[in-house]
């Protein structure tokens, strides 16, 4: 009897997690790991989803992070369950009272550049970067979640983060500040209360860039001294120049030849490692690069990527900002070329 009741306590975790870690696999381990250790996504220790409600969990499931890497998945309300019970992996789930919290807001805001802007940043942005850290470029184990995102705004609820300000969460950078700063009741709830005024009418839909794809230049010399005239300007704007190629080159095809379209590759390593800070994954779209075009009329353009565009997957708004000054720094250093 003893052993039958043995066998009956193994199976029943197997049970309760069936479906939930082929779930996983398929939606979640690319950025989080295959052991919740984190990754380009934050860990998912289970003292970490000790704190987190099912309902917070749902909603970041469905919703994500908008403007950061965390997507919305369309799951069934069956495969979130496993989803989660997999994530608990028999934790209990907590249970937060769902009254609002009042506070002074305005008292809330200094607390907050106090205590928290050093990690949260100073708009509750969060840190630099996604996930864990695996850089030495990295001050911190893990990038601090964004306070002001809309997708946390709208899955935590008042007492949940209440609960992780006097608490902490174990596992993490994030201490308690009731034992770390005597934090009162009074303290937390102003605390509170700022945060939440960041909340927005939450959109989970994707944003419209209103932008070209590319941008085209006319040029008034002819190929060559477009090409020349533009790598001169690369690297006077700081930019390591590579050798030119053909439009064609290296895709395997011998018989094409066209040396009337030239790609002028070039790359500045101080704002390709910003980019690498804010996510790995950006190394396959560097160096930058310009493609110098001769028509049949014989006229010249340069045309260069706009960024922004290829960037949206990655969902970064801190990878935009980055892009906005990169493509504005390319667009000066085209302009020299021109005159």
């Amino acid at each position: 009897m003893k052993y039958k009741f043995l066998l009956i306590l193994t199976i029943i975790p197997l049970i309760s997690f069936a479906g939930g870690r082929e779930i996983y696999s398929e939606n979640c381990e690319k950025c989080h790991g295959f052991s919740r250790q984190g990754s380009l996504g934050l860990p998912l220790y289970r003292s970490t989803i000790a704190n987190h409600s099912d309902r917070y969990l749902q909603r970041t499931i469905r919703n994500g992070r908008p403007g950061r890497v965390m997507p919305g998945f369309n799951l069934s309300d069956a495969q979130v369950a496993k989803l989660i019970r997999f994530l608990r992996a028999g934790v209990k789930a907590p249970k937060y009272d769902t009254a609002l919290i009042k506070g002074d807001i305005g008292a809330g805001q200094y607390t907050y550049e106090q205590y928290c802007k050093r990690c949260h940043g100073d708009n509750l942005e969060g840190g630099q970067g996604t996930g864990k850290n695996f850089s030495w470029q990295k001050d911190r184990e893990v990038s601090p979640p964004s306070l002001s995102n809309q997708g946390f705004l709208y899955a935590a609820s008042d007492q949940m983060i209440k609960h992780i300000i006097i608490n902490g969460i174990e596992d993490t950078e994030m201490i308690s500040f009731a034992k770390e700063f005597n934090f009162t009741d009074q303290m937390t709830n102003d605390l509170v209360a700022y945060i939440r005024s960041h909340q927005k009418e939450f959109n989970s839909g994707e944003d419209t860039i209103d932008e070209p794809l590319v941008f085209i230049y006319k040029s008034p010399h002819d190929l060559d001294a477009t090409v020349s005239k533009l790598r001169e300007s690369a690297a006077a704007y700081n930019f390591r120049v590579y050798p030119n190629r053909t439009l064609f080159e290296g895709l395997g095809e011998p018989n094409i030849e066209d040396n009337k379209q030239i790609v002028v590759r070039f790359c500045n390593f101080k704002n390709m490692q910003e980019f690498l800070k804010i996510d790995p994954r950006l190394g396959v779209m560097l160096p930058c690069r310009a493609t110098v075009v001769e028509n049949d009329e014989g006229e010249v353009s340069i045309i260069i990527e706009n960024y922004k565009h290829a960037l949206r997957r990655f969902n970064n708004d801190q990878m935009n900002e980055s892009a906005d000054e990169l493509i504005q720094k390319m667009q000066e250093m085209i302009e020299e070329v021109l005159w």
